[in-house]
């Protein structure tokens, strides 16, 4: 499991554990109810994140023996599936160039225009780009090759400018780096509050700017593999996005195999 879920969960699970622990001398006295109480004070978003928190926890501690049953199973909470919406074309209009420097400026086209996600975006390498092909390799499941549009080239030749002339002796191997990034003997790539720095003065979330992004593609066609193949979207997420451009079809698409 990944650092930056793990941390996720701590925060979700720290509030929770420490009114545990005035009541319970062990976590394998927690019930259902206990769960079920947790949540419903949390209700929406956070209590399914608390949800999957808690449910971790417990299989690990089971997995490891440390208690013999997990209070969490075959609990669930309802979820209302919430379409897909586009954000206003006067909030998108100027965005590339209101982004802050060459670092902003291409992750922002990398978002708006090519649908990458915030991880993929942070785990680019130098050898993915290929100026010179005007390509760009996205690391998925399955490799995913994007084609450089004009603008989104010309931004990427500039950043690499500034890339070089800013440190050249780094061995960063990672696209996109930072002053952090660079100096840490680990090599690390640049840090999700780098990506959310970029896009905080420009007044979006990334991952409402990529869901946008994907809905226009929708709008442009039916076919939910494509939206899979392109923006390395599960099958049920596709489906979401068909629905919310083509609201007329959904009792007409084609079924996924």
């Amino acid at each position: 499991m990944p650092f930056e879920t793990i941390r996720k969960y701590l925060g979700y699970l720290h509030p929770v554990l420490t009114a545990w622990v005035g009541r319970v001398t062990s976590l394998r006295e927690i019930t259902k109810e206990d769960i079920r109480d947790a949540l419903a004070q949390r209700p929406g978003s956070t209590g399914r994140d608390l949800l999957s928190a808690v449910r971790s926890l417990f299989q690990a501690l089971k997995q490891e023996r440390v208690i013999f049953r997990d209070p969490t199973r075959g609990i669930s909470l309802a979820t209302s599936q919430r379409l897909p919406v586009p954000i206003p074309t006067d909030r998108l209009r100027g965005l590339i160039d209101r982004a802050d420097g060459p670092l902003g400026k291409l992750v922002v086209a990398l978002v708006a225009i090519h649908g990458l996600g915030r991880r993929e975006t942070r785990h680019l390498l130098l050898p993915d780009l290929s100026l010179s092909h005007g390509r760009l390799t996205v690391r998925r499941d399955l490799l995913h090759t994007v084609y450089l549009d004009e603008l989104t080239h010309a931004l990427a030749a500039d950043w690499l400018r500034y890339r070089y002339r800013r440190w050249p002796l780094t061995t960063n191997p990672y696209l996109l780096a930072s002053q952090q990034t660079v100096a840490d003997d680990r090599l690390p790539p640049v840090s999700t509050m780098v990506i959310n720095d970029i896009f905080r003065p420009l007044g979006l979330n990334p991952s409402k700017l990529r869901q946008d992004r994907i809905l226009d593609e929708a709008r442009h066609t039916a076919d939910p593999v494509h939206l899979m193949r392109v923006f390395g979207i599960a099958a049920e997420t596709a489906m979401r996005y068909i629905y919310a451009a083509h609201p007329e079809r959904r009792s007409t698409l084609p079924r996924i195999r």
